[in-house]
């Protein structure tokens, strides 16, 4: 480096034609641990983080993943304190990582990027119709260790299974369901559009596969040189020189039901269903047993019509 910064020591790794290349103001200082093959920024602070001396450490950053990494690496560290500074340059913020980290449970702690990962960031989607706070406050106890073990390659079926529990249990379903697809069952009828219901199965799985992975990355961020599973096999697909999620793998609708109808009309009846005010009557459709509460006492049923 050229730059004159006095009795300050300035490490840089990353940005550099040659990928793996570190360098310090200080000659004397090996750089060798901070020289990683990580392509992301995030887990490069982490490392850095990880690996200095200093009583005192401030981070620079406005990306809550990073405040996450941090306090999942906590532990790691050497040094005391630890503070994010993030906001702007009017309103400036310390996050005091050092005290989140003895406010939280261990189980928590443990699981925390995992529970990041399964109800989105950067690079996950988030759950349809639950937020952060929601999720959070399932995100104790028994339920908490459902998230155990996720980040680990190869992923196993149960680490899949109970992954499913937990995110079916974000719904608020019956305490006995755990399958997502008797989650939508369940909930079909219930809520205000389609979209607000759990995933398949089939596209959960593939969203656990995609947060299984980023969760093997960050929870290795202070490892310079990390071997990674193959993204292909994580939830994802290349097109085009490009990754992009894989959304499914089985087909919409099944081919042994090649003239299915599907339809959203779900009525909520109080009476016979036998007038036009019935939305499935006037859709021409049958009732079905997700149509409340006129199942009692419905007319538009199949075995009536």
């Amino acid at each position: 480096m050229q730059h004159n910064f006095g009795d300050l020591e300035v490490v840089i790794s990353g940005g550099f034609t040659e990928e793996e290349h570190a360098q310090s103001t200080n000659l004397r200082r090996n750089v060798d641990c901070l020289k990683s093959s990580h392509e992301e920024a995030d887990t490069r602070m982490v490392l850095h983080a990880v690996h200095t001396t200093a009583h005192n450490v401030v981070v620079m950053t406005r990306d809550n993943d990073v405040v996450l990494l941090l306090i999942y690496h906590f532990a790691k560290m050497k040094c005391s304190y630890l503070w994010v500074m993030s906001g702007t340059a009017r309103d400036t913020k310390y996050i005091p990582v050092h005290d989140i980290c003895r406010k939280l449970m261990p189980d928590q702690v443990s699981h925390l990027l995992a529970f990041h990962a399964i109800t989105g960031c950067d690079s996950t989607s988030e759950l349809a119709s639950i937020t952060k706070v929601e999720a959070w406050k399932a995100f104790s106890g028994t339920n908490c260790d459902l998230l155990g073990r996720l980040g680990q390659s190869p992923l196993e079926e149960d680490v899949l299974s109970n992954v499913e529990k937990f995110v079916v249990k974000l719904y608020k379903v019956d305490s006995s369901i755990t399958c997502s697809n008797n989650a939508r069952s369940y909930l079909f009828g219930a809520v205000r559009k389609p979209e607000f219901l759990p995933p398949t199965t089939d596209a959960l799985r593939l969203h656990i596969k995609r947060c299984n992975y980023q969760v093997c990355v960050w929870e290795i961020a202070h490892i310079p040189k990390p071997s990674l599973p193959r993204l292909q096999d994580c939830g994802w697909i290349v097109q085009r020189e490009q990754v992009v999620p894989r959304s499914i793998t089985l087909d919409p609708i099944p081919k042994t039901c090649p003239e299915i109808v599907v339809c959203s009309v779900v009525c909520h009846c109080k009476g016979h269903c036998n007038t036009k005010n019935c939305s499935c009557r006037k859709a021409n459709v049958s009732c079905i047993k997700l149509c409340t509460p006129c199942k009692r006492s419905c007319l538009n049923s199949g075995d009536t019509q």
